[in-house]
């Protein structure tokens, strides 16, 4: 038997629903979340139904300690948040021709259920929150 070199299975990584799909992509729901080995504080979150859309994230408290996403009732009752340690927060990552220059939005927060998968992309105000944050910082 040969070692395929194709990409893992479909059930791989931790099944997410966003009911109103992302910024950009209102139709994709379904996603999936990797964490690679070794890749703390990096995710990566692929659509099920179309492969080529996926993201990298990453936990924005690992690189802003004091990161704190204000969620409103609404958004809090949408999530169905039982205490704050349920929610797992993920920001999106672009990553450039130069890594180095790689930014997280930190206003556009990816907010989670960690019970019960559900998530949402909570828009906040860019002029506290940075739509290109540095993630690496210079020596």
């Amino acid at each position: 038997m040969t070692h395929d070199p194709t990409p893992a299975p479909a059930d791989d990584g931790v099944l997410l629903t966003f009911p109103k799909g992302l910024v950009g992509f209102p139709q994709h729901k379904a996603f999936r979340l990797f964490e690679p080995n070794d890749g703390y504080p990096l995710k990566f979150l692929q659509s099920v139904d179309a492969q080529d859309v996926s993201f990298t994230c990453i936990d924005p408290v690992s690189i802003k300690q004091d990161y704190e996403v204000p969620l409103g009732a609404e958004d809090s009752e949408a999530l169905r948040l039982e205490s704050p340690e349920d929610a797992m927060v993920l920001t999106l990552v672009v990553i450039p021709d130069d890594a180095r220059q790689m930014t997280t939005n930190l206003a556009g927060p990816l907010v989670i259920n960690a019970k019960t998968k559900i998530g949402y992309q909570i828009v906040l105000n860019t002029e506290t929150y940075p739509l290109r944050f540095p993630i690496l910082t210079k020596d």
